[in-house]
């Protein structure tokens, strides 16, 4: 059964869109820049990383979990390729399937375990991406930050070592902050 009544969203928005059209399409214009932005970040970052301890293969696995995996979609980086390899963007249900990641991304999400986490990212080499303020930020590698809609990263270089992630010289020259 379809009701007549009117929702009260609509009772909001419709006056809204009438005297303000512009903020509809700006918002959803700087949410697209702010995704955009982000996928070109994590793309270069991990163009300019590698993993010598890694073998290489045909997919390159950039990895979030549930809370964080909304960010990284609708952006053109599932449809790249990253040095003939094909990139392939995964949902992570548990801490054990980080092994299958090339990057891991981490925003929103609070890692339970957290060493258990940075155990998992150290044995198997997988560069990860923290978004700053998240607490699982001091294990993570490249710790990103949005400044004035733009993007500025930190590289952890110890973390990156023990891992053995190597990062370019161009990527270095171009972080912020370096961090021992």
């Amino acid at each position: 059964m379809i009701s007549a009544r009117p929702s009260y969203t609509c009772l909001i928005l419709l006056p809204l869109m009438l005297c303000c059209p512009w903020l509809i399409p700006q918002a959803h214009a700087s949410l697209d820049e702010a995704r955009t932005s982000k996928s070109e970040l994590l793309y270069n970052l991990a163009l300019l990383s590698q993993t010598p301890n890694r073998p290489r293969q045909e997919i390159y696995t950039v990895c979030a979990f549930e809370e964080d995996i909304g960010h990284l979609k609708a952006t053109s980086l599932e449809s790249q390729k990253l040095q003939q390899s094909q990139i392939f963007l995964v949902t992570l249900k548990t801490q054990a399937d980080v092994k299958r990641c090339n990057l891991l991304y981490i925003q929103d999400v609070i890692s339970q375990k957290p060493l258990e986490l940075q155990q998992i990212i150290q044995k198997e080499s997988v560069l990860t991406v923290v978004h700053q303020g998240n607490k699982f930020a001091e294990f993570g590698h490249v710790e990103i930050s949005e400044q004035e809609k733009r993007y500025q990263f930190v590289l952890h270089l110890g973390s990156a070592k023990q891992a053995g992630i190597v990062f370019d010289s161009r990527l270095i020259k171009l972080a912020n902050n370096l961090i021992q």
